[in-house]
């Protein structure tokens, strides 16, 4: 009688569904995430956190893999999109942050120390203590702002009235504020801001906030040795205001450069 003939080992040639169940179960995850982060369900910080967490988790190494066998930029630095920015003329001050929370207390520490300075070298104590007891306004004053900070220096101090060079007066408390934001080492941009009422003369609001704001830009350059590669230069006209231009003295805050100091990376 013949033996029964065994039948050949079934082979499986679906075995590409597990990976591409895998694949969809972390497509349907990230899609999730994007749902939440929509502005109608997520708040601001909650969104800015996220960020981070990918930007961290896009940049950081895993630390189980040598040295000697990864590959990509050997550099300050794994990411695979922080070295895909083009060519940096110098290395960032500060590469990334462990959280939105370590970012804000920088930030903060930062912004406190420049406001320190400033108003020991331009103000003194004394000075401080009369400007806070009546109220007053002070002629370089430090702003927090969402994404770091802002140093605000009222016009009718640095300029004549429709003049875009600084005035020689308040050149030396301008080369102050500069030698303190070169001390910090961050990007910074200049932005001029005018008031609603027309500026006499051949030049536009427009064309006056952006001298301005120019006009120190290059003076930080050519007097101070900023690189260019850290300044730059906005005028925003009467766009943004910070008070009412139904009075004088109100049009008077709208009238000012802010230096934005930044820390976007």
């Amino acid at each position: 009688m013949a033996k029964k003939q065994k039948c050949p080992e079934f082979e499986n040639h679906e075995r590409w569904l597990v990976s591409f169940a895998d694949m969809m179960t972390l497509l349907f995850a990230v899609f999730v995430v994007l749902y939440a982060l929509k502005k109608e369900g997520a708040s601001e910080a909650k969104i800015q956190q996220a960020a981070v967490s990918i930007q961290e988790s896009f940049n950081d190494v895993m630390e189980d893999i040598p040295e000697v066998k990864r590959v990509g930029p050997t550099e300050q630095g794994f990411g695979i999109f922080e070295h895909r920015k083009g060519d940096r003329i110098r290395p960032p001050i500060v590469t990334k942050y462990p959280s939105a929370d370590r970012q804000t207390k920088v930030i903060d520490a930062e912004m406190q120390k420049v406001a320190e300075m400033i108003n020991l070298r331009l103000y003194g104590k004394e000075k401080i203590r009369e400007l806070e007891k009546k109220g007053q306004e002070r002629i370089i004053s430090v702003q927090r702002d969402n994404d770091g900070f802002r140093v605000r220096m009222l016009a009718t101090h640095f300029y004549k009235p429709g003049a875009y060079r600084v005035s020689q007066k308040a050149i030396d408390d301008l080369n102050q504020v500069g030698k303190i934001l070169k001390e910090l080492g961050r990007d910074i941009t200049v932005e001029g801001h005018t008031d609603s009422v027309p500026a006499k003369g051949e030049l536009s609001n427009w064309e006056l906030s952006s001298l301005r704001a120019s006009f120190i830009v290059r003076h930080f350059i050519e007097e101070l040795n900023f690189s260019p590669a850290v300044v730059s230069a906005a005028g925003y006209a009467d766009t943004k205001p910070i008070a009412s231009n139904a009075t004088e003295e109100t049009r008077a805050l709208n009238r000012r450069i802010e230096i934005k100091v930044h820390y976007n990376e």
